[in-house]
């Protein structure tokens, strides 16, 4: 099946450590971020290098798609998450779809977001360095002969899917709960455990080996396979936190867990 290359790249004062690698080995579809910053307002300030790279572009591969989308420079989770989202409706369109991201330019936070995104959906990084860099003069910081090398990754631990799901059970039995009510930011929001046990039990996120006939039997091995299902989830990862009660337990989802619902918003 034709496996299409895809290539990600993200806009800076630079124009041949951009387009080199693309004009010598034409991807089918390109995605070209500028820059963006949020919290301060900021646009792109180098566009006149972006539009200057997409018309060499053009004018070397012509039946080359791009598009270009804007991208807090600033914002980690914001860049995975974006990432995320893009490689997933590619390989919804072609599972065997290829993609290759150029760490060399953009913002530091884009290239370690990219690498780590590379990490969790099997994707290529590359960089691109020269034998004449000038940060000090005018026009682009890299001249003379180039050079393109492929890191060396460690692999990353993904969350398994069942996690993530149950996350997203959790903050959607959370919503449903306070929809609608005034909301104290100063109080955490929760749900019970016994809530969560019945919607990881109805949506068939955790099953018993065999049904129990007696209620009680029933309910006490139902809370003992939820409570060594989510031990993960607690202690290795630290999504979500059990309160100490002794009855009627509540369920929260920490600061890292919501950051990990973001990450993962468009994937699973």
């Amino acid at each position: 099946m034709f496996s299409p290359q895809i290539h990600i790249i993200f806009n800076a004062r630079e124009d041949q450590r951009i387009i080199k690698p693309l004009i010598e080995n034409p991807p089918n579809k390109l995605y070209y971020f500028t820059a963006m910053v949020k919290s301060t307002n900021q646009a792109d300030v180098n566009l006149e290098f972006y539009n200057k790279n997409v018309e060499t572009l053009k004018k070397h591969i012509p039946s080359l798609e791009i598009i270009t989308n804007p991208i807090d420079y600033t914002n980690y989770i914001e860049i995975i998450q974006e990432l995320s989202k893009l490689i997933k409706f590619e390989r919804e369109m072609n599972s065997n779809s290829k993609f290759f991201i150029n760490v060399s330019s953009g913002s530091k936070m884009t290239s370690i977001a990219s690498v780590e995104a590379a990490k969790l959906w099997n994707c290529e990084v590359y960089y691109l360095y020269s034998s004449n860099y000038d940060p000090c003069g005018e026009g682009v910081r890299h001249k003379g002969i180039f050079y393109i090398i492929e890191p060396i990754t460690f692999p990353i631990k993904k969350p398994d899917e069942s996690h993530i799901k149950t996350l997203k059970l959790i903050i959607n039995l959370i919503e449903k709960k306070y929809y609608g009510k005034e909301s104290d930011e100063k109080s955490k929001k929760y749900i019970y455990m016994k809530e969560l046990i019945n919607e990881l039990y109805e949506k068939e996120i955790i099953k018993l080996e065999r049904e129990h006939k007696d209620p009680s039997y029933r309910k006490s091995a139902l809370y003992q396979k939820v409570k060594n299902y989510l031990q993960p989830i607690i202690k290795d990862f630290n999504y979500i936190k059990i309160s100490d009660d002794k009855r009627n337990k509540k369920v929260f989802i920490t600061k890292r867990g919501k950051q990990v619902l973001e990450i993962f918003k468009y994937y699973y």
